[in-house]
């Protein structure tokens, strides 16, 4: 069938180990521009460090839309609006907060800030939590106590640390309102574990925003490879993984690929 649109996560997909995009995958994002393919990132990033990753590789004409927090918000870039955007509500805030805390631990709470400034929210950091607030200087807010956090625009928690260490840190928030996906980090140490309200991820913010085009996620090509990204691949038209993702990951695709090669198969 004829594919629509093109739906690449961000981390270790288009971008590199060292954040950068290849010439290859810019090549492929032109080539998208200049057959009218709508292009979107769908990421578990927060705005704040996307918007700097899009300024600083001269990516805004070249991307059409985001899918930010793991399907939390969604901005069009063309249009320079929101929309979609929804925030944790509190109380589960405070159940995934209390399950961890009975391990030891604290998340990190991100918030959305349409200008960037300070969107991360900590009280005592746990784990490798310290690797995120050093890498976030500036943007970092010290917490006495989680009811703080009221008001404010609150979209994702996430965790540093081992991948056995987040394991259990997963297993301690089963059965909660809640979705988790633990990923391994390109930028940060160690493993990350991200939490989002339930029936939230990259597969909902895709049809939400198919649903604003008139577009369904079965005529998008999806590309990804993390755990955050397999209830997309599990609908999409056509999945690809990385070839360097994890198992799981290629085991729900239909194939392996890159950015590149992506694009130029099924955009051609």
């Amino acid at each position: 069938m004829p594919y629509r649109w093109f739906i690449t996560d961000v981390d270790g997909t288009l971008l590199d180990e060292a954040n950068e995009l290849s010439p290859e995958n810019r090549a492929a994002l032109e080539h998208c521009r200049a057959r009218g393919i709508p292009v979107v990132l769908a990421t578990g990033r927060r705005w704040t460090t996307l918007r700097r990753v899009l300024d600083r590789l001269d990516l805004r004409g070249l991307v059409d839309f985001v899918i930010i927090n793991n399907g939390m918000v969604i901005k069009d870039l063309k249009a320079l609006k929101i929309l979609h955007h929804e925030t944790f509500d509190p109380a589960a805030i405070r159940a995934a907060v209390g399950a961890l805390n009975a391990l030891g631990w604290d998340p990190l709470a991100l918030a959305y800030e349409a200008e960037g400034g300070p969107d991360v929210y900590h009280r005592r950091l746990s784990l490798r939590n310290g690797d995120f607030t050093a890498k976030n200087d500036g943007y970092c807010v010290l917490l006495n106590d989680y009811e703080e956090l009221a008001g404010r625009a609150v979209v994702e928690l996430i965790l540093l640390g081992s991948q056995a260490e987040l394991a259990r840190a997963q297993a301690s928030l089963a059965g909660l309102p809640l979705e988790t996906a633990l990923i391994k980090n390109t930028f940060y140490a160690d493993y990350m574990l991200e939490i989002t309200p339930r029936d939230v991820s990259k597969l909902t913010g895709a049809r939400r925003l198919g649903a604003h085009l008139g577009l369904d996620v079965a005529e998008a090509v999806a590309i990804g490879d993390s755990a955050n990204d397999l209830p997309l691949l599990r609908e999409a038209g056509r999945a690809v993984a990385m070839p360097l993702a994890p198992e799981d990951v290629r085991a729900r695709a239909h194939e392996t690929g890159t950015v590149s090669d992506t694009v130029r198969r099924y955009f051609p």
